[in-house]
């Protein structure tokens, strides 16, 4: 079974469980590196995308179709920052001026993959012209802004969304909240599939830590946006502070937003809280998981914002869990989903800093014992329900749902 992930971006940071889910896939279960690229289905998995960084997660197993405009030797992308202005012409151009699907055309016509699965909605509606054309079904999978965001900032694509969810054989979405989503936006419910975005336990795997009364060491790993509410996590740790002396929070990720990162520092300086609050640059995906054994929890408080953005997979959430550190977070989206209230972390309400610093003064405060307890719910709600293999499984029934033949010809 040939299939071909289409993307307008491969492979941004916040986007890497999706190539170990492809890695996964049923047959896929060893270390790329480890692969022979004879009959094994990783052959199988092709990208394509106008602009591919070859980062960690370009694996040199999968097949990649490169556009000639992403000019080798001179548009080379070694990681995500590189040539910016040329990335988000080649990417944002494609849904007014489309050159690359019909370069793509061109390349599969004559020996097109078994089906075309396309990663966010609007490169669904991009791709599904092409997919009718070579007779073959086509996936999506919706992430996050595509579901509401995309639709206040673009009222047009309500319109496409109803010609996609016509055309696509299924329509993914990461938790039952978002499924629901899907059908109230009127994709018919037999169309519509979960599949839950997963980290990979065998690289997070469970760290050890203890935490005695009266010691609390948080941190936030995040893009600096609106929705990621790290105002209120500065907030809520002004507000914790006068009770919880020693108090540490630690914020990393990429500075996106200027203007909102001018404003935490003002904050910052206001309450006087530089002692208290370390500032770090983006963590490499690779060294997450010694990373987050650092910490005592993590915090990470989004909220809708008035633009419609929201989150939707957030797996930094299930990552930290898999490591065993418990989650302070609020009832956003599917949050509820990820994260167990009292069981591996605490919830609060959007925007809800007090209740925040609420939740701060509990851990803080609380013994070795308990947090324990946390802890280890925290790992066992990953291996249940979150790991990248349950995930990869379920796409892979999927694909064989909707190409039977290619499914009994597998099997003999």
């Amino acid at each position: 079974m040939r299939v071909l992930h289409l993307f307008d971006y491969y492979l941004p940071d916040t986007l890497s469980w999706v190539s170990r889910l492809l890695l996964h896939l049923p047959d896929n279960t060893e270390p790329y590196s480890n692969l022979k690229p004879q009959t094994s289905n990783l052959q199988t998995v092709s990208i394509a995308a106008p602009w591919i960084v070859d980062n960690a997660f370009c694996h040199p197993d999968f097949h990649y179709y490169r556009f000639p405009l992403q000019i080798p030797g001179l548009l080379d992308a070694k990681t995500e920052t590189e040539h910016p202005f040329w990335q988000r012409l080649l990417t944002r151009s494609q849904r007014f001026f489309p050159t690359y699907s019909p370069w793509l055309w061109r390349q599969l016509r004559h020996h097109p993959p078994d089906i075309l699965h396309a990663h966010f909605g609007p490169t669904g509606c991009l791709y599904l012209p092409p997919a009718k054309k070579l007779k073959r079904p086509l996936v999506v999978t919706f992430y996050g802004f595509d579901y509401r965001k995309l639709l206040h900032q673009r009222p047009v694509f309500r319109k496409k969304y109803m010609e996609l969810f016509a055309g696509a054989a299924r329509v993914i979405a990461a938790s039952p909240l978002w499924q629901a989503e899907l059908e109230r936006m009127g994709c018919p419910p037999e169309k519509i599939a979960l599949v839950r975005p997963s980290p990979d336990l065998k690289r997070f795997l469970f760290a050890p830590r203890t935490k005695p009364a009266g010691r609390l060491h948080l941190v936030q790993v995040a893009t600096f946006t609106p929705k990621k509410g790290h105002l209120v996590t500065l907030e809520a740790v002004r507000y914790a502070l006068p009770d919880c002396p020693g108090l540490q929070l630690t914020l990393a990720g990429e500075r996106y937003d200027r203007a909102l990162v001018g404003q935490l520092q003002t904050y910052i300086r206001r309450h006087r809280l530089e002692a208290v609050v370390s500032w770090l640059d983006p963590v490499e995906h690779g060294k997450m998981p010694a990373f987050l054994a650092g910490f005592d929890a993590f915090i990470h408080p989004s909220q809708r914002t008035p633009d419609g953005d929201h989150e939707a997979v957030c797996v930094v959430l299930l990552e930290a869990q898999a490591t065993g550190l418990p989650v302070l977070a609020t009832r956003h989206c599917d949050f509820p989903d990820q994260v167990r209230h009292s069981e591996t972390g605490l919830l609060v309400e959007e925007g809800d800093a007090q209740a925040l610093a609420e939740a701060i003064r509990k851990f803080y405060w609380m013994e070795n014992e308990p947090y324990q307890a946390f802890c280890r719910n925290a790992r066992l709600l990953m291996e249940q329900q979150f790991d990248v293999r349950i995930s990869a499984a379920q796409l892979m029934k999927i694909y064989r749902e909707i190409t039977p033949q290619a499914a009994m010809s597998e099997n003999l």
